[in-house]
């Protein structure tokens, strides 16, 4: 190469490098490069090919010198297709002179653009095969030796420069796709927390491909008796060990998966009681399966059940009561009387005639009970204190528990007047003071204690018996339940009638060291 040729084709590589560093765009780079060089080189033509690596194929992204209906014809082309295709194949540059005379199928294309030489140059980036950049002339059969020195270098650098912008341009497409990914994430999130802040019932996605917890509501964390982080970050790693919080639920949700409603039974982290209907489906939550467990808590509902049934035995038994009580009255009380006046004349038999004294006294005790689970009971309810009924009690209660070698303490604190039946809530009072002090055993401690609790009176009895075994605590409310050989089971029972009577809720809570019986009254305008 002389030293003219050597002088423009620095002259050429340096206007076109220009381009190179200046330009970001891929189809403004290539035209402006191309209005350069054909300044120089008489090009009339030139097709740029990008390589699409997931059908492995040439698509045809920027061109000059031909119609858009010839663009459309070749704008895909196979590996091997063609001039280009065949560059593409063998990664090696192809140059074709005096096409118009060529026989060669694989020119007929370009032959057709009116095209007399054409070279087509693969463009690899670093050992990556981005595609082909190829020119074209219409007025001369042949490149010059100079021309084609200037292209190959040309195409080295387009080569690179082309491909860090093609990656440029896929990263910020990747992070447009991304941004919008993100942005319906957000906003499926937010629907998701709208639709469990707004529904009732207890709820808990989880992900079935992580196990990990997707969503959860506050109603479930009211249920659990737990807080959200408690729920994350502490019960949730213990779920598998035995006798954790969730264990009992997660295994009847993957149950209820297959089986569909299922029961569930478990003491929550307060250590209430509670009954649900667990019912399990998968969902996909961001494309992600998961598994949505909804709750019905039937706690209350099925303590209202056991409520009724043990109303409607209250009430059969004092619709008997109703009956027959006064009736049988009567002759006990006659036959006390002449077991009396026998007793003051025979004397020898003195002690016999007491104990059928006792025995009938018994008997009148229980008819008394009898009437106080009647149905049809009058009530006569006036607006009281709570507190000067005890007090008037008091002393009575006390003298029978310092025969028995036990005490008993009233710590009453201030509350407002209410409606009762002073005769009911006495009978009330004493039925649970006589269970608790029967319970302890000598030198135990009952305690009597009143106070207010949000919008309710709280009456409690609190003995320091060893409490009611689990398998009897069911039972306590029943008609004629008892653990004593000579109690009548109706103690509780009618404890139970007079607090529903009040609109009161009678609550139990036992253990080793003892049991406290609270009745709650809601309280009412004066």
């Amino acid at each position: 190469m002389n030293k003219d040729e050597n002088s423009f084709k620095l002259l050429v590589l340096s206007e076109a490098g220009q381009e190179l560093i200046l330009n970001e765009n891929p189809k403004k780079l290539l035209d402006n490069l191309f209005n350069k060089l054909s300044a120089h080189l008489d090009l009339d033509l030139y097709l740029n090919y990008i390589f699409d690596e997931e059908i492995q194929r040439l698509h045809l992204m920027n061109y000059h010198g031909i119609t858009w209906r010839e663009q459309a014809l070749i704008e895909w082309i196979d590996l091997g297709e063609a001039v280009c295709g065949e560059a593409a194949r063998k990664l090696s540059r192809i140059i074709v002179e005096d096409i118009q005379s060529s026989s060669d199928p694989k020119v007929g294309i370009i032959k057709d653009f009116g095209l007399q030489a054409y070279v087509s140059h693969p463009l690899i980036s670093y050992g990556k095969f981005v595609g082909t950049l190829s020119f074209g002339l219409r007025n001369r059969p042949a490149f010059s030796p100079v021309e084609l020195d200037i292209l190959q270098n040309i195409c080295s650098q387009v080569s690179i420069v082309l491909d860090r912008i093609l990656l440029i341009s896929a990263l910020k497409k990747k992070n447009r796709e991304l941004a919008q990914k993100n942005k319906e994430l957000r906003h499926s999130e937010e629907q998701l927390s709208a639709i469990f802040s707004v529904i009732p019932s207890p709820m808990l996605v989880v992900s079935l491909y992580n196990n990990q917890i997707i969503e959860y509501n506050d109603p479930l964390l009211s249920m659990l008796g737990i807080s959200g982080e408690e729920l994350v970050n502490r019960y949730w790693p213990e779920r598998h060990t035995e006798n954790s919080l969730l264990e009992r639920i997660m295994e009847v949700s993957l149950q209820s998966l297959y089986e569909g409603n299922i029961e569930v039974s478990f003491q929550n982290a307060s250590g209430q009681h509670k009954i649900c209907l667990c019912q399990t489906v998968t969902v996909d939550i961001n494309q992600t399966p998961c598994m949505l467990t909804v709750f019905s808590d039937l706690t209350e509902h099925k303590e209202y059940e056991k409520e009724l049934v043990r109303l409607d035995q209250l009430h059969l038994i004092g619709e008997m009561a109703a009956g027959i009580g006064h009736e049988v009255r009567n002759p006990l009380t006659t036959v006390r009387g002449f077991l009396q006046l026998m007793s003051k004349k025979e004397s020898g038999k003195q002690s016999y005639l007491e104990i059928m004294i006792e025995e009938l006294d018994r008997a009148n005790s229980i008819i008394s009970e009898f009437l106080g689970l009647a149905k049809n009971q009058r009530i006569d309810m006036k607006y009281d204190q709570l507190n000067e009924l005890i007090a008037k009690i008091l002393p009575l209660i006390q003298a029978d528990a310092t025969v028995a070698g036990k005490t008993v303490n009233a710590e009453l604190g201030q509350i407002p007047p209410m409606y009762m039946d002073e005769r009911m809530i006495r009978q009330l009072i004493l039925n649970m003071v006589r269970n608790g002090l029967e319970a302890m055993p000598p030198e135990g401690r009952l305690i009597i204690r009143t106070f207010t609790e949000e919008d309710a009176i709280i009456l409690s009895v609190e003995d320091s018996g060893k409490g009611i075994p689990s398998d009897q605590i069911e039972h306590i409310w029943k008609p004629f339940y008892t653990t004593k050989e000579s109690g009548s089971g109706l103690g509780l029972a009618v404890c139970f009638n007079v607090a529903n009577k009040h609109g009161a809720k009678i609550d139990v809570v036992t253990g080793p060291t003892g049991t406290t019986f609270s009745v709650k009254f809601k309280t009412l305008p004066a």
